[in-house]
């Protein structure tokens, strides 16, 4: 695979370096020139390529790994086929593996490997649950990403259930160390090998240590079916014995005493530091007697036996077999087993070959039932994620592709579907303090409006709101409250008759009406004195309401001889402005003096005595109107 650096497949995605590789492909960082991402391409060897069988194979998995959509799982985006070079485009993920892991770390503390162990389960049970086994589950294909998020990996072998691809020939398939005993006896297997395989790894996390080793893949595999590991309390003593029932009940050597889904299994991993674990189950002999050999795993020991029972045939004839000669009988053995794992893989790549190619369309803001439709027409699979939104319920508010891209048939669209504002309950803050009761709808992510009103109730107190408490509103809803302002005050129209315009006006102003004053001579009476008001005593009074009081003056009277004093009192008008007031003297041949001349401010009495001679009008003014005048004698 010379030369890979720099080449573009697909017209799309340029390969940038070297990750790793393995018998049946090599591992590279790609870049998505279309989505400006990082990808990784696998690229299968030149000497598969060109065996069609496990090209069709391999597609054919490849399509149905692409259907799992999770935040636990790798997200498969494109298979294809550039030359005589098959490739498969997949999720970028910048972290170590959990291999890495553990030979940097292991064994981990408990806590941290339940929670690994958690997230390893949720990828399971969504493959699981659409009939997909991973098949080879072990810390090499478990990612961490950088905010420590799990990310199962290379379902490549993977088969799909329904379907049944993949036929083992009763032969192994998957890596020997964490091979569940079905599969090294050749065996189907279901998603109970995975669950085994999840044991073995929190088996490694927590003891550093694989639970079966040895010399060849065909000791390991029979290990696998005969014996049981060593206790992980043993090889660390931090191991809850709850925890270590658990990793036991996984990999139990019977399927039908394993976990039943991955979802049982991850439930009991959240029960484990509460001592609530159901655990083992109960076993009539836990020392039970080897167990029969077939399929696979029967033919590797038949294999081995024959070489070994070959060799001690030679031992008859030579005093002194060597060691060399029974090693080479077991590694002989040993490239058997390599010669089936790779003939079994080679099957993962038969239905690995160019899928046509469509365009995305838009069902952007569209119901998400024409979405869907739409997509299947064009042979693409939807994946709907519903969301909060303002926008109307089951309208797609994204997509992703987006429209116009050009996909694979098969493609998953991930479709992001409102289901239309997020309800909030709405807090009850009838009979609460005003204050109170803003701060804890605005907490609750509501808007307020307050509406005062008199009532009995203190002042401040929340008297209603409307939408009604504890129901379910959108965020942003308006919360209308009635507010107490304290009882009502019912005013009425004082006696004013015979009191002093001063006093008058003292008692009218808390009232807030509208005054206005009317003059009129009376000889009897003091001066300033009501003569009459209108409306009447005790009528209902309330702010604004029209006002009108009259007062008597002093009737003009022939001026003695000599200076004669005036008394002007001006009531300025109280209708919030400033005001002129003059007062000035004519006399009878029509001169003008005026004697007084001040701007004043609303509501203000002006009490000025002024002194004229001869006769005369003296005369008051507000800004250009005559007030008030009396003539001189």
């Amino acid at each position: 695979m010379a030369g890979m650096i720099g080449r573009i497949f697909g017209n799309r995605y340029e390969i940038v370096e070297l990750l790793g590789g393995g018998g049946m492909a090599q591992v590279f960082k790609g870049w998505d020139r279309s989505l400006q991402r990082a990808v990784t391409v696998k690229i299968l060897r030149e000497n598969l390529c060109s065996d069609e069988e496990f090209v069709r194979r391999f597609q054919r998995e490849a399509q149905a790994v692409a259907g799992l959509s999770h935040p636990n799982i790798v997200n498969v985006y494109d298979v294809g086929r550039e030359g005589k070079t098959d490739y498969i485009v997949m999720e970028f993920i910048d972290g170590p593996t959990l291999k890495e892991v553990i030979r940097s770390r292991a064994p981990l503390p408990p806590e941290e490997a339940v929670e690994l162990a958690k997230q390893i389960c949720d990828a399971l049970e969504h493959a699981h649950e659409r009939g997909i086994i991973h098949r080879d589950i072990k810390p090499h294909n478990i990612l961490i990403t950088r905010t420590g998020r799990v990310k199962v990996t290379d379902f490549g072998i993977a088969r799909s259930i329904a379907q049944n691809t993949m036929t083992m020939d009763r032969s192994i398939v998957g890596s020997v160390h964490y091979l569940s005993p079905e599969q090294a006896r050749g065996l189907p297997v279901d998603e109970k090998s995975d669950i085994y395989a999840l044991g073995v790894v929190m088996y490694e996390l927590l003891s550093g240590q694989l639970p079966f080793q040895g010399e060849t893949p065909i000791a390991v595999a029979l290990q696998q079916i005969q014996e049981q590991p060593q206790a992980l309390s043993v090889l660390n003593h931090r191991v809850p014995p709850a925890l270590e029932q658990v990793v036991l009940r996984a990999m139990e050597k019977e399927p039908a005493r394993r976990y039943g889904n991955a979802r049982a299994f991850r439930q009991d991993l959240e029960r484990v530091f509460t001592g609530q674990v159901a655990g083992r189950l109960p076993h009539a002999d836990d020392d039970s007697p080897t167990v029969r050999l077939d399929g696979a795993a029967a033919r590797i020991d038949a294999e081995l036996a024959a070489t070994e029972r070959k060799e001690e045939g030679k031992g008859a004839r030579r005093a002194d077999p060597g060691k060399g000669k029974r090693s080479w009988g077991v590694w002989a053995a040993g490239l058997l087993t390599a010669v089936l794992l790779l003939a079994s893989l080679t099957f993962a790549w038969t239905r690995y070959m160019s899928v046509p190619e469509v365009t995305v369309p838009k069902v952007k803001g569209i119901r998400v039932t024409e979405a869907i439709e739409r997509l299947e027409k064009l042979g693409l699979r939807a994946e709907t994620n519903y969301v909060f939104d303002n926008a109307n319920a089951h309208m797609v508010i994204a997509q992703d592709p987006d429209e116009n891209q050009v996909v694979k048939q098969n493609r998953v669209v991930k479709l992001t579907v409102s289901q239309g504002p997020k309800l909030i309950r709405v807090p009850n803050v009838t009979g609460k303090a005003l204050r109170d009761a803003q701060v804890a709808l605005k907490e609750a992510n509501f808007t307020v409006s307050a509406e005062e009103v008199f009532d009995e109730n203190p002042v401040g107190t929340v008297l209603s709101q409307s939408p009604a408490a504890n129901s379910e509103q959108p965020g942003d809803t308006v919360i209308q409250l009635r507010v107490s302002k304290g009882p009502e005050v019912k005013a009425t129209m004082p006696s004013l008759v015979g009191s002093k315009l001063q006093e008058a006006q003292a008692k009218l102003e808390p009232l807030k009406i509208d005054l206005k004053l009317k003059l009129q001579e009376n000889a009897t009476l003091p001066p300033w004195t009501i003569l009459a008001q209108e409306p009447s005593p005790n009528a209902p009074l309330k702010p604004g309401d029209p006002v009108t009081l009259t007062y008597c003056i002093p009737p003009a009277n022939a001026s003695p001889a000599g200076p004669v004093k005036s008394s002007v009192r001006v009531f300025v008008p109280n209708d919030g402005k400033e005001h002129m007031v003059r007062i000035v003297f004519l006399d009878e041949q029509g001169g003008q003096k005026e004697l007084y001349h001040q701007r004043h401010k609303a509501g203000e009495i002006v009490s000025q005595e002024v002194a004229t001679t001869g006769r005369g009008t003296v005369q008051a003014y507000v800004d250009q109107m005559v007030y008030w005048e009396r003539k001189v004698e």
